[in-house]
């Protein structure tokens, strides 16, 4: 029988070198390395290590495959906090009372005690294994990271309860059929972390489901190289208290989000929060210029060599784009100064589109030299999110952060400043989730700030710039202006007035701005102010944030924005007439907002409410009940109809009702002052032509005109009794014309009271 070829065993025999031969004999106890029976332990050591890989050629080529993946989970474990996974794995042993602890020897070598963890506790093994991935693969790209929604670091509890819920929920979100799912199993289990700063606690949660095990393959240094193993976990979840993150690993990031969404409602009964985790940016700009990246530092390596291999950057101020490869580690700059002079496109491009950075790292305490090449894009791509090996990706992480390239953002904290906030609420009125550098600069938002601290996310360049606009009528408005450039310049012109803008790089670049992660900063300001707050937003505007309590009264606080756009605003006054809330405290981001209503709620402006102390701000609810009192007083009901208006668009019609009712268009004030004015002069009664007249606009029917206040029945009705009434007048006592029994539509109007504010 001809000698079977030795293959894909490379880790195997590492494995076999490495290993004692008592702990190979019971390493063949499982199933990957049954054939390890073969050993002959009886031969001196090296003698028997060598029949040993010799003999391995007559093993099925399928079963040696099974054995080197196997063989590298073991491998991998020597690499990392080797002694610290391992206490962890003895102190679990011990708590569990394992009925082999006895065998165990605490002072045997590293591969001895993993080989007896991996076939005698094979699920203490799976969990320091997942410690592993959860270290080697943190700041990969399947490493994403999410904070819980108002946390406050409080500790979680595995129960039983929980357990089931989360079992549900993963079979849910990973689609798993039922023999999955029967065979899904999710492991829980803490171990005590240190860093820099200091010890935490932190909760692993690992999901397990029957799934065919993959050995990745990589090529290395012209070598087929076998990737770090990967078992066959779908995802594992680190909860992190003391930062009050959820780190999920996992393939797909919608998956790993839903994971810890459900993981969070689920363990605190609170969603995820929008803010941003682990969130990085990158700056290009300064390699317009020389830098010296052989300055650049990195933690535990030195930086033997350091080039620019590529860029590639726009042709002028064109939509053209070249790049420039060098084929050594010459100056890149150096370079195109004396090829190109005073026409350097790099010093003359618009912007830089990619670079390609070389750089030769030599890790301490090792002498080979390793090469590592970074590509950064503009639009945020970064290959170190990519890189398998970690010390090469926190190196590479390092040295871009020496050189100013990667800027981690630092998270401001809510109420940091009063310039900040005031920012914030700016962002807010927009109209839309996303902005222009020369829009920002035109609104003296400090642009850099806001990026750095996670407020703006710089995406790439647009091709129009925005400004604002007001018409003739002086109302506010936002237009959007073409990008024209040749190859010297870059402008936008209003092609209305005329006007010319010349633009930069950071005038055309735009920012992604997160609303729901800057109502959630505001909401914090207030939460402590408010009860019964929603445990999750609503979908839409006005956002109802919570209740406030003043006296036995629990009033309503929504919170809107952009009042400044009339159609926004009426959609605003329409939904909160049909809400049924009653009398509701309206917060605006809106400063100098032209609405003094919205429905039955008092409008103010969120600025009114701010208190800055020691450089913070914070917000004072309380400000918000002389307002609440003087609008009441005025709102008391009275026999005798009167209209009290605040301005031409802004009135509160009180009279012998049951609730005031704030008109909020001028059309509608006009109208019910002429209402009013009939039933003071008892003439009561008013046409429709004299309505027109009031409103200045044609009215088809009052439902028509009144539209967006259903409860405009409860103020007026028909005066002549007629389906289709020619004479309107208030609502008020008994109707003064014959009422048909066989018509009592005529005469019959809905009262839809507000409900009760007292507790």
């Amino acid at each position: 029988m001809a000698k079977k070829t030795l293959r894909n065993s490379k880790h195997l025999v590492e494995l076999i070198g490495s290993a004692t031969l008592p702990s190979l004999a019971l390493l063949a106890k499982i199933d990957p390395f049954a054939f390890l029976s073969i050993l002959d332990a009886s031969k001196p050591e090296d003698s028997a290590r060598s029949t040993l890989i010799d003999d391995l050629s007559f093993v099925k080529r399928e079963a040696i495959t099974i054995a080197d993946g196997e063989a590298v989970r073991l491998l991998q474990l020597l690499r990392f906090r080797t002694e610290a996974l391992l206490e962890y794995a003895y102190s679990a042993i011990i708590f569990g009372n394992h009925p082999e602890l006895s065998t165990f020897e605490h002072t045997a070598d590293a591969m001895t005690r993993l080989i007896w963890l991996r076939v005698n506790a094979s699920h203490i093994f799976d969990q320091i294994e997942t410690i592993y991935f959860t270290h080697h693969f943190h700041g990969h790209k399947k490493f994403l990271g999410f904070s819980v929604r108002d946390g406050d670091g409080r500790d979680f509890v595995w129960t039983e309860e929980v357990s089931q819920k989360l079992h549900e929920g993963v079979g849910e979100i990973l689609k798993l059929d039922d023999e999955a799912m029967a065979n899904c199993e999710i492991i829980h289990f803490e171990m005590e972390e240190s860093d820099d700063a200091g010890k935490r606690r932190l909760h692993y949660l690992v999901v397990y489901h029957p799934g065919k095990m993959r050995a990745l393959r990589q090529m290395k240094d012209q070598r087929r190289d076998l990737l770090l193993y990967i078992p066959a976990l779908e995802a594992t979840l680190v909860y992190d208290a003391a930062a009050n993150k959820v780190h999920v690993l996992s393939e797909r990031q919608s998956i790993a989000k839903r994971l810890a969404d459900r993981f969070s409602l689920i363990g605190f009964d609170k969603p995820l929060s929008k803010q941003p985790v682990d969130a990085i940016s990158y700056e290009l700009a300064m390699l317009k210029n020389w830098v010296d990246l052989k300055a650049a530092k990195a933690t535990g390596a030195l930086i033997v060599d350091a080039w620019v291999s590529s860029l590639s950057v726009s042709l002028g101020h064109s939509q053209h784009s070249i790049t420039l490869s060098l084929a050594n580690s010459d100056d890149i700059w150096r370079v195109t100064s004396e090829h190109f002079g005073q026409h350097n496109p790099i010093t003359a491009c618009r912007s830089i589109w990619e670079v390609k950075l070389s750089f030769v790292v030599r890790f301490d305490h090792e002498t080979e030299t390793r090469a590592l090449d970074i590509t950064v894009g503009q639009r945020g791509y970064c290959n170190l999110l990519t890189l398998p090996d970690p010390r090469l990706r926190r190196c590479g992480e390092d040295i871009l952060t020496s050189l100013g390239v990667m800027k981690r953002i630092e998270l401001a904290k809510v109420g940091e400043n009063l310039a900040l906030f005031q920012a914030e609420m700016k962002l807010l009125d927009l109209a839309t989730d996303e902005i222009d550098g020369h829009l920002l600069s035109t609104l003296s938002l400090p642009t850099a700030d806001l990026v750095a601290k996670g407020l703006l996310k710089k995406k790439t360049p647009g091709d129009y710039i925005t400004v604002p606009v007001e018409d003739d009528d002086g109302q506010a408005g936002f237009h959007r202006l073409k990008v024209q450039s040749n190859s010297t310049r870059t402008w936008a012109q209003d092609e209305v007035s005329g006007q010319q803008f010349d633009l930069t790089e950071g005038d055309l670049c735009r920012y992604a701005l997160d609303k729901w992660y800057l109502r959630e900063r505001l909401g914090l300001l207030l939460k402590d102010q408010l009860v019964d707050r929603p445990l999750s937003p609503d979908e839409h505007e006005p956002f109802i944030l919570g209740y406030y309590r003043m006296g036995n009264q629990r009033l309503p606080i929504a919170l809107v924005s952009r009042l400044w756009e009339p159609k926004h605003a009426d959609k605003m006054d329409s939904a909160l007439r049909q809400s049924n809330l009653g009398l509701t405290i309206v917060l605006s981001t809106t400063v100098d907002s032209p609405r003094r209503f919205l429905g039955p709620g008092i409008v103010i402006p969120v600025n009114t409410l701010l208190i800055e102390h020691d450089g913070e701000v914070r917000l004072d609810l309380s400000r918000i009940e002389g307002e609440v009192r003087r609008w009441q007083n005025a709102a008391i009901t009275s026999d005798t109809p009167y209209l009290i208006r605040e301005d031409a668009r802004n009135a509160l019609l009180v009279g012998p009702w049951s609730d005031p009712w704030t008109l909020t268009k001028k059309e509608w004030v006009d109208v019910v002052a002429v209402l009013v004015d009939a039933w003071m002069s008892q003439k009561k009664k008013c046409t429709k032509l004299q309505l027109e007249s009031a409103a200045n606009v044609p009215i088809r029917s009052l439902g028509e005109f009144f539209r967006g206040a259903p409860e405009w029945k409860n103020y007026i009705r028909g005066a002549d009794g007629s389906n289709r009434p020619r004479l309107w007048e208030l609502n008020i006592g008994a109707v003064d014309y014959p009422i048909h029994e066989s018509n009592p539509s005529n005469h019959t109007y809905e009262r839809t009271e507000a409900p009760g504010m007292a507790t």
